[in-house]
C-alpha cells in the first residue's frame, strides 16, 4: 500500500474503507456531530513513584512516555483524517500542558516520541524551561496525543474543550493529583475519545498495558 510523507516526524499510509473490517462502525458513528466519549478508571501508580524517588526523574514525562508506547502499539489510536482521507500514522508524538510552580500561566509542548525514556525524559525537560511562547517543539501535526494535568488536586474525571469537529481523532489523556487509598497509591484517569476509530476494547488495552507498563518499570 502506498505511503505518505508529510514531515520527518508524519509518516502513514491510507486505509482502505470498503475493504476495512471497521467500515459499518466507522460509518455510523461518522453521521453524528459529536462522536467523541469519555472513559474514566484508575490506574495504581505506586510502583511509579518509587521510580521517580530513585532516578529523580519527572512523574509527569514518565507517565506521558509509558502511556505514549502503549498507545502507540494499538492501531486506532493512530488513526486520523487527512484531506477527507482515513490513515494510519506509524507513529504518534506527544504534546501536553505544562508549567512551573512560579508561572501563572501553563504552556502548550510538542515533543518527539523518540529515544529511551530516559532519553525523551532528559531531552524534554531541558527544552521545557526554554519555552517562552504558548506553544513550544515541533509544529502541530495530527498524529498527536493531547496531556494534559492538575497536579494540585485529585479529580475524578475531566472534559476537554474543542471537541466540535467529528473528525477530531486525537485521542486526550487528562489526570489530576495521585491520592493514597489504603497504602497504594492512585491515579484517575480521563481518556477522551474518537468512536469512529477507538471502542472502550481499544482503551481498555490501552489500560491494561499501561498498568503493566507501570508494573515493570
Amino acid at each position: 500500500m502506498m505511503q505518505n510523507k508529510d514531515s520527518n516526524y508524519s509518516s502513514f499510509h491510507p486505509i482502505d474503507i470498503e475493504n476495512w473490517d471497521r467500515k459499518e462502525i466507522y460509518e455510523h458513528f461518522s453521521k453524528l456531530k459529536l462522536p467523541h466519549y469519555n472513559l474514566v478508571t484508575t490506574i495504581d501508580v505506586t510502583r511509579l513513584i518509587a521510580y521517580k524517588q530513585q532516578h529523580k526523574r519527572s512523574f509527569y514525562l514518565t507517565l506521558i512516555y509509558l502511556a505514549t508506547q502503549c498507545l502507540n502499539k494499538i492501531e486506532n489510536f493512530r488513526l486520523r483524517v487527512v484531506d477527507g482521507q482515513v490513515v494510519s500514522y506509524d507513529r504518534i508524538h506527544t504534546n501536553f500542558t505544562h508549567k512551573t510552580p512560579q508561572e501563572t500561566l501553563f504552556h502548550f509542548y510538542t515533543a518527539p516520541f523518540e529515544g529511551t525514556l530516559q532519553e525523551y525524559v532528559e531531552r524534554t525537560s531541558e527544552a521545557l524551561p526554554q519555552q517562552k511562547t504558548l506553544f513550544g517543539g515541533l509544529p502541530h501535526m495530527p498524529n498527536l496525543i493531547y496531556f494534559s494535568c492538575n497536579p494540585s488536586i485529585e479529580i475524578v474525571a475531566v472534559s476537554n474543550p474543542g471537541m466540535e469537529d467529528p473528525e477530531d481523532a486525537i485521542p486526550r489523556v487528562n489526570w489530576g493529583k495521585y491520592a493514597e487509598h489504603d497504602g497504594r497509591w492512585l491515579l484517575n484517569l480521563t481518556i477522551t475519545v474518537n468512536h469512529r476509530f477507538i471502542d472502550g476494547s481499544h482503551v481498555g488495552q490501552f489500560v491494561t498495558m499501561l498498568q503493566e507498563a507501570i508494573n515493570q518499570i
